[in-house]
């Protein structure tokens, strides 16, 4: 018998909280009449002070080129759409990536755009001090080993090496995953949003919650 439960029954996970499963299936049925919305956070990471995360010796980072192609395209394997193609392109459109390695495997990496917010409900251009950081990914091999944070900690020191004190970051309002892991990181939520799409032509988006500096 398991603690705490009938006999043959674990206790499982935890449910799912009524108003969020009813917030979420309202969300995947709107699509159907035209009317789509996406609600999301925006972060500021790098903002707790610190050391970064040591990393271990067997590893290095740095930032990847064009010549890792290879390498990135074998970590993505077209995850979300990341075809070899847009790897090259985002190069070529001045983006930057920071990777981690083992040897010449890469392992983890995040992309860094210096020019422009691409967020598409947050499109917007990037003052010098900051800098949009999107499509972290670890390796299904590697996760377990605490890359994702040590990653995006030693990312922080590479942009504030070149003057990029503000970094920026978006989040599915209901990727608790992704919270956390910012969280960890002492990332601030700047605001909640909500972008509202109808019949795929008009667009707008809304500030629903604004944080209070420190929050």
């Amino acid at each position: 018998m398991s603690q705490g439960g009938q006999p043959g029954h674990s206790p499982g996970p935890p449910p799912i909280p009524i108003g969020q499963r009813l917030v979420e299936g309202l969300l995947w049925r709107l699509p159907r009449v035209g009317l789509r919305l996406y609600p999301y956070v925006a972060v500021q990471e790098g903002v707790a002070s610190g050391s970064p995360l040591v990393l271990p010796d067997s590893l290095r980072t740095g930032w990847a080129t064009e010549d890792d192609i290879d390498s990135l395209d074998a970590l993505w394997m077209g995850y979300m759409g990341t075809t070899r193609a847009r790897l090259v392109e985002r190069f070529r459109d001045g983006k930057r990536c920071f990777a981690v390695w083992d040897g010449e495997t890469v392992l983890a990496a995040t992309w860094c755009d210096l020019t422009t917010i691409s967020h598409r409900p947050a499109r917007r251009a990037l003052a010098e001090h900051e800098v949009y950081l999107f499509d972290a990914y670890v390796a299904p091999v590697a996760r377990g080993r605490n890359l994702a944070p040590l990653m995006r900690s030693l990312c922080y020191e590479a942009c504030r090496a070149m003057g990029r004190t503000a970094m920026l970051s978006f989040t599915d309002y209901y990727n608790e995953s992704s919270h956390r892991f910012k969280a960890k990181l002492g990332a601030r939520r700047l605001h909640v949003a909500v972008e509202v799409t109808l019949l795929g032509r008009w667009s707008r988006t809304f500030i629903v919650r604004r944080y209070q500096r420190g929050a």
